[in-house]
C-alpha cells in the first residue's frame, strides 16, 4: 500500500512540475560584479540626478536594483518591469560586438559617477536603445552617461542585471547621440559609370520599406538597393569560405556619417547569383548594388539570406 502511495505521489509531482519551463537564464556576461563578492563596506549615497532630467515614478537606484535581485533565486526574474537609474561606468566585453551584430549593448551602471560606488554595480545586459529599438552606434552609450534602464531584472550567478536579448532597453540617457535622427539628404553620389538600374532604392528607402512591413515580414517583390560598404559582419569571412555568401552593411554615404542607419546585405551571393570565392570581393568603401527581397528581422532591415539575394554590381576590382 505504501508503495502505491509513493508511486501516486511521484505521478502527481510529475504532473505538477514535470512540464514546467525552466527559468529564463541569460547567456553569460562578464559576471565581474557578483553580488556575493561585494565587500561589506560603507557605500556613499547615490549622486543627485542631473538637473532637468525626468525620472519615472518608482525608479530604482543601483543599490535598490541590486538588493531586489539579491532576493531572487539564481536565474530568477522579477515579475514586474522596473526602471533603474545610474551612471555608466564600464562595458561588458561583449558590448561592442553586441551593438554591431545585434543592436544591443551590455554595460555596468553605478549609483555615483566618480567610481566611489563601483563595488556595487548593476549590469544593463543586452539592452536595446530608445523605445526598445536597436542601438545603431557605439557612440550611443559612453562612460559617464546617466541612464534610465527599463525591463525585468534577474540574478545570474550572483550578478544583478536586466533580462537579456533586447528584453530591456534604455529608457532615457544624457548622451547627446542616444536618440540619433535620420537625415535622408545625406547621400554620396553614385560613382561615375556605375551600373545603377532605374528605380534602385537608396539605403533610407530600403530601411523604410522594411519598417513598413513589420518585424518578421518579407516583401513579395525584389528590389535593387545601392550603398557604400561601411562594415563587414563578424560572420562575413566564414560565410564566404564555407558557403560562398557574404554578410556586410551598406550606408548612404562613404564618409561614416550615416553608418548608424545602415542596411544589411545578409548572406548574399556575388555576380550573376554565383557564390563568392574570396572574402576580399567585398571590402569597406566599395559601392554596391544589391538585388533581392527585403526583410525585417527583429527590427533589422536586410536582404533575405542563404544566397537568395546577390550583389548585382560592385566597384570592387575583385568582384
Amino acid at each position: 500500500m505504501k508503495k502505491s502511495i509513493l508511486v501516486l505521489t511521484s505521478m502527481v509531482a510529475m504532473v505538477l512540475f514535470g512540464c514546467k519551463e525552466t527559468p529564463y537564464i541569460n547567456e553569460p556576461g562578464d559576471n565581474k560584479y557578483n553580488y556575493d563578492s561585494i565587500p561589506v563596506v560603507a557605500l556613499p549615497d547615490p549622486d543627485a540626478d542631473p538637473v532637468g532630467f525626468e525620472i519615472p515614478a518608482g525608479c530604482l537606484n543601483v543599490y535598490e536594483a541590486v538588493d531586489s535581485c539579491r532576493r531572487l533565486p539564481n536565474g530568477g526574474t522579477t515579475q514586474e518591469k522596473h526602471y533603474v537609474k545610474g551612471w555608466v561606468r564600464s562595458f561588458d566585453s561583449k558590448h561592442e560586438s553586441g551593438v554591431k551584430d545585434y543592436g544591443n549593448g551590455s554595460f555596468y551602471i553605478a549609483a555615483t559617477k566618480d567610481g566611489s560606488s563601483d563595488a556595487k554595480m548593476f549590469e544593463a545586459y543586452q539592452v536595446y536603445g530608445k523605445d526598445g529599438k536597436k542601438l545603431v552606434s557605439l557612440d550611443q552609450v559612453q562612460i559617464g552617461d546617466f541612464v534610465v534602464i527599463y525591463g525585468q531584472l534577474t540574478l545570474y550567478n550572483g550578478t544583478a542585471e536586466t533580462v537579456g536579448k533586447g528584453a530591456a532597453y534604455i529608457y532615457a540617457s544624457t548622451n547627446a547621440k542616444f536618440d540619433p535622427k535620420e537625415d535622408p539628404t545625406k547621400i554620396t553620389p553614385d560613382p561615375e559609370g556605375a551600373d545603377v538600374p532605374v528605380g534602385t532604392l537608396n539605403v533610407y528607402e530600403a530601411r523604410h520599406i522594411c519598417d513598413s512591413i513589420g518585424s518578421g515580414k518579407t516583401t513579395t517583390e525584389e528590389y535593387y538597393v545601392k550603398g557604400w560598404v561601411c562594415r563587414l559582419d563578424s560572420k562575413h569571412e566564414s560565410g564566404v569560405q564555407q558557403y560562398g555568401n557574404g554578410t556586410f552593411y551598406i550606408a548612404a554615404t562613404n564618409d561614416g556619417t550615416t553608418d548608424g542607419f545602415s542596411f544589411e546585405a545578409y548572406q548574399v551571393y556575388g555576380k550573376d547569383k554565383q557564390k563568392l570565392t574570396n572574402p576580399n570581393q567585398v571590402q569597406v568603401g566599395d559601392f554596391v548594388v544589391l538585388r533581392g527581397k527585403l526583410t525585417n528581422y527583429s527590427g533589422t532591415a536586410e536582404t533575405v539570406g542563404k544566397g537568395a539575394s546577390y550583389i548585382y554590381y560592385s566597384t570592387n576590382p575583385l568582384w
